[in-house]
């Protein structure tokens, strides 16, 4: 039992730091996405006063507008003045393809993460079986998975159970960074859901359904590495063979 305790920590870390370099990695593909398949065509102008700090937005323009003569206007008058830039939107068919590429990778890099503590774990159980003779949680590989979980699990149900009062303006977005491994996929169903109060059936099913990824590869990576099952070596085993009978 000490050892699933162990092993689900370890799991959990995984989740935590496999979903921050997940995060980071999107991001790094969006500002990589905005470069290569949009311009800059303008941008939203926003400014201070020194009676009021408060920046509020002033005026929106376009390069193919011309001049922008607000811009001096506005300057005259006092004001700080601060733009945000606005791009061209990016070609959906891009967009699409790239963010599932995106995904992917995510997935690829967190079920690696997972997959080679469960192996070696499942491993070595098998070798304790051998050699001692002990009986083993052969469901161990499941257990770690629902407990790694388990703390996402039960922040996950407390916001949606109170997502009409305390985390009513508590923001989706939160959830999909904390869960960066499913960013592209839970930033899709969250497109109408800005925060948990707007949530509805097809948002919870899916935030619920991308926290099984760990106990399922969890389980098949510990049941693989219990079998001995080394995949590389069977995949390079496979291709010698095909190249032989060439």
């Amino acid at each position: 039992m000490k050892d699933i305790i162990l092993k689900s920590l370890k799991l959990f870390l995984i989740t935590f730091l496999s979903g921050i370099m997940c995060f980071f990695l999107v991001t790094s593909l969006n500002f990589m996405k905005v470069g290569l398949f949009s311009e800059n065509i303008g941008y939203d102008m926003y400014g201070a006063t020194e009676e009021n700090l408060e920046m509020k937005h002033l005026y929106t323009y376009y390069f193919e507008d011309g001049d922008d003569e607000k811009y001096k206007e506005y300057e005259e008058q006092g004001y700080k003045l601060s733009g945000v830039s606005i791009y061209s939107e990016i070609n959906p068919t891009a967009n699409i393809t790239l963010s599932i590429i995106s995904q992917v990778m995510c997935l690829v890099i967190t079920g690696l993460f997972i997959y080679n503590t469960m192996w070696k774990t499942g491993n070595r159980d098998k070798e304790f079986e051998k050699l001692h003779g002990g009986k083993v949680y052969k469901a161990k590989g499941l257990y770690c998975g629902i407990l790694a979980i388990l703390p996402m699990l039960l922040a996950l149900t407390f916001a949606i159970v109170t997502k009409n009062s305390i985390c009513a303006n508590v923001s989706t977005s939160l959830y999909a960074i904390l869960n960066g491994y499913a960013f592209e996929i839970l930033t899709a169903v969250n497109k109408n859901a800005r925060v948990f109060a707007d949530i509805g059936i097809w948002q919870i099913l899916t935030y619920y359904g991308v926290l099984l990824i760990f106990p399922i590869v969890s389980t098949i990576s510990y049941f693989i590495g219990f079998k001995d099952i080394v995949i590389m070596e069977k995949l390079v085993y496979k291709n010698s063979n095909k190249k032989e009978k060439r």
